[in-house]
């Protein structure tokens, strides 16, 4: 059975309110405010009818003291009243009131209010419920496609995988490190975080679209074959681009993934490229996509070099700091870059073998 707290101060009103609604609910009935606070501290009723003139804790303390806590947030409110006060009225449902009722009361007017608020309630929550599993239905769609996505990257190329899976790692590290520290410099809030952490994966999927003869070359690129490797970030904002148009969808997590595959070779002294723009205009995620990527080129083998030890792979980005990469970025996470070597170590490039 649904319950309903009736707060009033006058014992005939909780009488007569507890003999109305005793056949469809269970009847809390409280004498002040302060005594509707005590015991909603052991129950949660589905309804509340409180009185809004009353000595000590009156209605609108009440009301102002639920919304305070997340417990009651959601509890509706009917307020009593015996006044024709609009000011009031008007008080009560900016604060938070979901309807009132005059006394004395009509026993109709009260029990199909009543029904009607709670089913409201009811409602709501379901939708809410609703909108939750759909929600996380997207989610989940969303980190498929993701992942198919990098695995079609990673095909392309033995050596991808094992990138992707490191500088993913590298990404999330940094990223984390700035969000604890809370830098107003960074304007970093969770949403962009986990966005960025999550993008991370696709910043070379624009690889897709470069011939294999220059991606899997085993040596270093001609100038016409390293001008056509750069075209790997305008080709995945494009792609990017293109599924947000054709999917309708603007989400801050395509836009991300965009920022990300754009500008993770911009350089902070403005000589990178796409763009070659420098400085804060470079987006935070490509200039923290940027340090996971070179740091992992440096301490990884490649046809034309031999991978470099950490210490030697941060001696040339500390010699870098200030032209290449964001000089604050790489002060503030001087420290915890010894954690990229021991994942460098742990995760080896994929190799796939096709049957």
């Amino acid at each position: 059975m649904q319950s309903v707290l009736v707060v009033d101060d006058n014992p005939v009103n909780l009488k007569m309110i507890q003999e109305i609604l005793k056949d469809m609910y269970k009847v809390y009935p409280a004498p002040s405010g302060e005594r509707a606070i005590n015991f909603l501290e052991r129950t949660i009723p589905d309804l509340i009818l409180l009185d809004i003139e009353m000595p000590g804790m009156n209605g609108l303390a009440v009301i102002n003291r639920l919304k305070q806590d997340a417990r009651w947030l959601e509890i509706p409110v009917i307020f009593l009243t015996v006044l024709d006060d609009r000011v009031k009225e008007e008080q009560a449902f900016q604060m938070g009131a979901v309807d009132y009722i005059h006394k004395p009361v009509s026993a109709g007017v009260m029990l199909k209010r009543i029904h009607l608020h709670i089913e409201l309630q009811k409602y709501r929550k379901t939708l809410e419920k609703l909108v939750e599993v759909k929600t996380n239905q997207l989610l989940r769609s969303q980190d498929t496609i993701l992942e198919i996505l990098v695995n079609v990257t990673s095909y392309r190329d033995n050596a991808t995988g094992g990138h992707i899976q490191r500088t993913s790692f590298f990404t999330e590290r940094i990223v984390n490190c700035l969000f604890e520290i809370g830098l107003h410099r960074y304007r970093l809030n969770r949403n962009y975080a986990d966005n960025i952490i999550k993008s991370a994966k696709l910043h070379d999927i624009g690889k897709v679209g470069i011939s294999d003869t220059i991606l899997l070359k085993p040596g270093r690129l001609s100038e016409w074959e390293y001008k056509e490797i750069k075209k790997h970030t305008t080709l995945g904002a494009k792609m990017i681009d293109d599924a947000m148009r054709e999917l309708g969808d603007d989400s801050t997590f395509l836009l991300v993934a965009k920022e990300i595959v754009y500008s993770h070779h911009e350089w902070w002294n403005g000589r990178g490229y796409p763009l070659g723009i420098s400085g804060e205009d470079i987006p935070l995620s490509g200039r923290i996509m940027a340090v996971s990527d070179v740091y992992d080129a440096l301490v990884s083998d490649r046809p034309y070099k031999k991978a470099y030890t950490h210490d030697q792979a941060m001696e040339i980005m500390r010699e870098e700091s200030g032209t290449h990469f964001d000089p604050y970025l790489m002060k503030i996470i001087n420290n915890i870059m010894q954690e990229f070597a021991e994942v460098a170590s742990q995760i080896q490039e994929n190799t796939f073998e096709l049957v």
